[in-house]
């Protein structure tokens, strides 16, 4: 009572206490970080090396399998996945949950750097790297204008270092140009003719290109620095250098080869609107402001450009758009909910000052949260946002609690300090329970782990945060509002009780509800066939509505994946690419731009017979189709391209977050025969109606050129297997030799063999090896030639041979697929030495994901027992309480199906909040009916005096919360797919405010058994 008394007395430092709670609120809103999701840990790492001209089986042998016995032993570790394929070999590491990541990261690089001097020479260092969704580009530019030579050493010179420097940024990746080389080609017949081989013309290169610190040298009263200067310095040194002969004397390089400045072989095609360009993708560091970055890049790149007319720019990609129109969706949301619990609060009450206490209370307490969110270092994304949306409608049930009962002690003549102190100190108790009952759902998610725990921890933090404001500005500052609100007289605008006013359960609609209840009382057996017949529609509607694990958004983009044979050129990619976008244009009238890339030098997946082609769509309100099924309609409009594997997919930021809806994988130790019956059982699989994009991680085999080395013809002439691969891939592949320092530019110096030897096997075949003994031989002389399958990669899984089958839903019900399918598995016959086992599906981590969910839905429970127990110091009423919840939790979810929305996640979270919220009202119902019965009325006219009084309040904060959360729920705007279940369940709810009068009544019957307990006093 005294609480709320000090603060209204204190009014003048109670308004200044809230005037800084607005101005920090304000001020935490606007600089909090923008962020589409919450920033999230994968634990797991990834560590790749490159051996250009090696085949998967040569990684395999000599790159992989030393990789993968070097990591085999580091704790925490969960799976370790390798692929070996043309140039590359990759693992995936997972560890489990509880692992120290920094420790793991620390270890992993340990390992990997006692292995690094038993690769290939030629193969790079080991690169490792952690998996951090946060680092992803937020904002990539095409560059247009000039030759590409020209946009690449802009890019590089220029506006790489610039952008590097911005605060935030943490790398800018160049992909679709291509730098300038000094092309050193050699004369076959003559390198034969000298008795001069590849490598040994770019040991002399190397060795001639050089300058050497000489040390110091006295000269009088100077000491000089000595430098030994033998540098190139223009193409025309290159070409006469001089070149030691083995039989004594030299010959000048332009005499045996011929030199050129010339394009290095492009690593990457990059189109936008069929136009080719460079690709300048901007890497934020993580945790920091992903809108700001995008803003400050864009600025930055305007500011460089703008000064050169030749040069254009426009943004392929940009998460500050999609980001800024989901947070201004969700904060719209907001505002909106609010404005309609005011209405909600205005109808019952019919008093507009009392409306007013509370509409100004609910702006108060959501800028109170912005304050803790910047205190707690929590962005503004889709998590947090929908947990304020979420709690909009909620944190006016304290508010709506205090007001009701000050408006009771006015009615009872109270003036208005007594009125508000006594209002207030009555309830602050039972005001504390119910929101204490509600903040502990929160707590079982936030601490749980997996990704449900990361995913949804701000989210929790938030909403907390939430109602533990609106719980202190209710018991503050609700009646200091109040006090100055309700009017000035003790009988004002407020007819005391016998006055002639017409008692609350006189009123119409107070009358039809009691006759319902009366009804339910007195036919226990409609209550329960009425519970009954909504459990059974509620399992239907369940299965009806099928699972995903996070709901699908619509981010406006539809990508195309191009998977070419190994050996396509990237100009035979190109071409596919080019037909794509050209049906794309004809046939989506939604598309805006066009954007497409054919291999990459910054991705660690690339190669050149791999592409993408994302589309970018208008804004959402600005077409009728979803990216689904314009993605879908693709996808038909593409079968009749051949000679290709197409992946036709929405983009979506979470997507790298979740499995495959189809997985098999397929163990044992022949490769051919495992790869095999992948082929068979994919072409099953495939033929299943909802099956799309299904392939096998085998592929198919391509043809490639084995050089097998006869040794005995070898060991003749002084040779063997390293001499001989060494000089074919000298031959073939060249290598750097030094680098031309000129006009402050560098470049390589590259020595190649004759370009004649690669245009066909017999050109290879006549290829002249040197022999110790001074002659050359063909290489047909010393080795067979000749062309083999050889398959695209080879997978490895937890050091065992592996072939994944993966695919996708059309429909996106990953528990419909994953049991077909499944089926499918178990009915085929499998060859001796091949086990089949199931992935890492959508299906799978669904499971996961719902049994931590449902773990902390248990939890949760528990905690809300152990208050409520508190609270009214009883073991069984608490238990007459939470019996709504079965049929509440249940019920919650039977809109999802018509709805068109999956049992998701999102969905389940909705549910477990519901654990926390659904026995508030039965408190109060239950709490008045109680205080009837010690009056001495029988139990079913306690109930029937008592509910009809208490249902108001019930009612409000019912539709308050289920109103505050309509924008939620039928809002269309960017970002709205991923909440919208969870408004959903929750605003079932509201058909159960209305059940639960009869469901909860046999609970009452816990009342009579209350004297085996300590008397109840109600709060």
């Amino acid at each position: 009572m005294k609480f709320a008394q000090t603060f209204i007395k204190h009014h003048v430092m109670t308004i200044l206490l809230y005037i800084l709670v607005v101005v920090f609120g304000f001020y935490s809103f606007q600089n909090l970080p923008l962020a589409l999701m919450p920033s999230m840990e994968v634990p797991a790492a990834v560590v790749y090396a490159t051996y250009p001209g090696a085949g998967p089986e040569d990684i395999e042998q000599q790159v992989t399998k030393k990789l993968e016995g070097a990591v085999a032993g580091l704790s925490g570790l969960d799976t370790l996945q390798s692929t070996s394929s043309e140039n590359m070999a990759m693992l995936v590491i997972r560890f489990t949950n509880d692992t120290d990541m920094d420790q793991a990261m620390t270890d992993l690089r340990d390992k990997v750097a006692q292995v690094k001097s038993q690769l290939p020479d030629d193969a790079s260092d080991p690169t490792v790297m952690s998996i951090d969704i946060d680092s992803m580009p937020v904002v990539s530019v095409a560059l247009r204008g000039n030759d590409l030579a020209s946009l690449q050493s802009i890019a590089e010179d220029e506006i790489q270092p610039a952008l590097e420097r911005l605060d935030g940024v943490a790398s800018v990746d160049i992909s679709g140009g291509y730098e300038q080389e000094i092309a050193v080609h050699t004369d076959a017949s003559r390198l034969k003719g000298y008795n001069l081989t590849i490598s040994s013309i770019g040991q002399q290169l190397g060795a001639d290109n050089i300058a050497i610190p000489g040390g110091d040298l006295d000269n009088g009263s100077q000491t000089l620095a000595v430098r030994t200067d033998g540098e190139y310095s223009s193409i025309d040194d290159v070409k006469n250098a001089l070149i030691s002969l083995p039989a004594g004397g030299t010959v000048r390089l332009s005499q045996i080869a011929d030199v050129s400045m010339q394009p290095k072989d492009q690593d990457a095609i990059s189109k936008v609107d069929g136009e080719e360009c460079i690709i300048l993708s901007v890497n934020k560091q993580s945790g920091s402001n992903t809108a700001q970055i995008a803003e400050l890049a864009k600025a930055e790149f305007d500011s460089l450009l703008k000064s050169n007319d030749s040069l254009q720019w426009n943004i392929v990609m940009d998460q500050s758009d999609y980001i800024n129109m989901t947070v201004d969706n969700a904060i719209q949301n907001i505002w909106m909910g609010v404005l309609f619990a005011a209405i909600v609060l205005f109808l019952f009450l019919r008093d507009f000052g009392a409306t007013m206490a509370v509409t100004i209370a609910m702006p108060c307490c959501i800028l109170f949260t912005f304050l803790i969110m910047n205190v707690l270092g929590i962005t503004l994304n889709m998590m947090s946002l929908g947990g304020i949306t979420l709690g909009v409608g909620m944190i006016v049930d304290n508010s709506i609690v205090v007001l009701e009962n000050i408006f009771t002690y006015r009615a009872d003549g109270y003036d208005r300090l007594e009125a508000c102190t006594k209002g207030t100190g009555e309830v602050i108790g039972a005001v504390i329970a119910s929101t204490l009952t509600t903040v502990a759902v929160f707590l079982p998610i936030a601490l749980s782990g997996g990704m449900a725990g990361m995913m949804f921890k701000e989210f929790c933090i938030t909403i907390v945060a939430l109602l533990l404001s609106s719980l202190i500005i209710s018991i503050t500052l609700v009646p200091l509002l109040c006090y100055f609100l309700l009017g000035g007289t003790k009988q004002q605008s407020i007819k005391p009780q016998g006055s002639g006013a017409t008692p609350i359960t006189e009123k119409p609609l107070s009358r039809a509800y009691r006759s319902s209840l009366n009804f339910l009382i007195t036919h226990r057996w409609a209550g329960v066939a009425l519970t009954v017949v909504i459990c059974i529609v509620s399992v239907l509607s369940v299965s009806q509505a099928g699972m995903e694990l996070i709901p699908e958004m619509d981010e406006g983009e539809v990508s195309v994946t191009v998977s070419m044979p190994n050996g396509s050129t990237m100009e035979d990619t190109a071409a596919i690419e080019d037909r794509i976008a050209a049906i794309a244009v004809d046939t989506i009238p939604e598309l805006e731009q066009i954007y497409y890339s054919t291999g990459s030098s910054t991705s660690i997946m690339s190669s050149s017979s791999g592409a993408s082609v994302t589309i970018s769509l208008v804004d959402l309100d600005q077409r009728d189709r979803s990216s689904a099924d314009i993605a879908k309609q693709l996808r038909h409009d593409l079968q009749d391209i051949a000679g290709c594997e197409l992946t036709v997919s929405t983009s979506s930021t979470m997507s790298m977050s979740t499995d495959s809806d189809i997985s098999v994988e397929l163990t044992g130790d022949d490769y051919d025969q495992l790869a095999e019956t992948a082929d068979d059982l994919a072409n099953q699989i495939s033929a299943l109606p909802d099956a799309i994009n299904v392939e096998s991680s085998a592929g198919e085999q391509t043809p490639r050129v084995a050089v097998k080395i006869n040794r005995e013809n070898a060991s003749r002439f002084g040779l063997n297997a390293a001499t001989i691969g060494g000089l074919v891939r000298g031959e073939l592949t060249g290598s750097t030799a030094t680098t031309l320092r000129m006009n402050g530019e560098e470049y390589d110096v590259t020595v190649a063999g004759d370009e004649d030897v690669a245009t066909s096997l017999d050109a290879l075949r006549s290829m002249q090896i040197p022999t110790m003994t001074g002659g050359t031989v063909p290489l047909s002389m010393v080795a067979d030639v000749y062309t083999e399958l050889s398959p695209q990669s080879i997978v490895r899984k937890n050091q065992k041979e592996t072939v994944t089958i993966t695919g996708e839903s059309e429909s996106g019900d990953s528990n419909a697929i994953k049991a077909a399918v499944d089926d499918i598995a178990a009915k085929y016959e499998l060859p001796d030495g091949v086990e089949v086992g199931e992935g890492d599906t959508a299906a799978s981590q669904i499971a996961e994901t719902t049994g931590t969910l449902m773990l902390a839905l248990a939890v949760a429970i528990l905690l809300v027992y152990f208050i409520l127990a508190t609270q009214f110091n009883s073991f069984s009423l608490p238990i007459a309480i939470m019996l709504i919840l079965p049929i509440g939790l249940l019920g919650s979810m039977i809109l999802l199906w018509p709805t068109g929305n999956h049992v998701s996640m999102v969905a389940l979270l909705g549910v477990i909040i519901l654990a926390g919220t659904v026995v508030n009202s039965s408190i109060v119902l239950i709490d008045y009916t109680l205080q009837r019965r010690q009056r001495g009325e029988d139990k079913n006219t306690a109930i029937l005096n008592a509910c009809p009084r208490r249902v108001r309040p019930v009612l409000m904060t019912a539709m308050t919360t289920i109103l505050g959360l309509v924008p939620m729920v039928c809002s269309s705007g960017e970002g709205s797919e991923m909440m919208k279940p969870m408004g959903v369940v929750m605003d079932d709810r509201y058909g159960y405010l209305h059940h639960r009068n009869a469901v909860y009544h046999p609970g009452l019957l816990f009342a009579d058994r209350q004297r085996r307990f300590p008397p109840f006093r109600p709060v």
